[in-house]
């Protein structure tokens, strides 16, 4: 008994004091590798248009979706280069890719919008992993996975077409759920340049 008993004592101070690292990955396939780069009010009137494209086994979608909303507005808060203001701002979230894109920038020309971001989030979880060998190891990571799209309403131009993946985790990590909005909020800081401009 007192065997087990330091055994999950041993467990529990692993998973506290585990070794955890973060890591950001960025796949770009056109555009800038930031949305703001130091020209202030270049993008005018910016909408921001969140979707997600979750696995067939996601749990607790709903959760997640509020989670990374919230995160997308603190994020784009005080955004440097350009205004979220009336008639631009942060949409609830929809099937914005759905539309045809020449259909969404008529649609935000008439309303007068500047910019579109599309923000596709595609994972906002945490990970739990074991290997079955002796010793047996385990470790956790949280996840922000996501896609973004930002295109010129008046040319049609795309300004940044990009993945970003961000995770922090390790061995002997068990981490909640909830801290999977870390980073997403770290990530889209890190896109939009903030952590250059601050």
């Amino acid at each position: 008994m007192r065997i087990i008993h330091l055994f999950f004592i041993l467990i529990l101070s692993l998973s506290i004091a585990g070794c955890a690292s973060t890591s950001m990955k960025t796949y770009r396939a056109a555009g800038k590798s930031t949305i703001c780069d130091g020209n202030n009010d270049a993008l005018g009137h910016i909408v921001v248009l969140p979707e997600t494209a979750w696995r067939n086994d996601q749990k607790e979608p709903a959760e997640r979706e509020s989670m990374a909303l919230e995160e997308i507005k603190n994020a784009f808060q005080g955004l440097p280069c350009g205004s979220l203001s009336a008639p631009g701002g942060i949409r609830n979230f929809s099937s914005w890719s759905s539309k045809p894109e020449s259909e969404l920038l008529k649609q935000f020309s008439d309303e007068g919008v500047d910019t579109i971001i599309i923000l596709r989030i595609e994972e906002l979880t945490p990970y739990l992993y074991f290997t079955f060998s002796l010793p047996i190891l385990w470790g956790g990571s949280n996840e922000a996975d996501f896609r973004i799209r930002m295109l010129s309403v008046k040319t049609g131009d795309v300004l940044t077409d990009m993945r970003v993946r961000r995770s922090t985790g390790g061995p002997f990590n068990i981490r909640p759920a909830e801290w999977s909005r870390d980073e997403l909020n770290a990530a889209l800081h890190d896109i939009i340049g903030k952590g250059k401009m601050e």
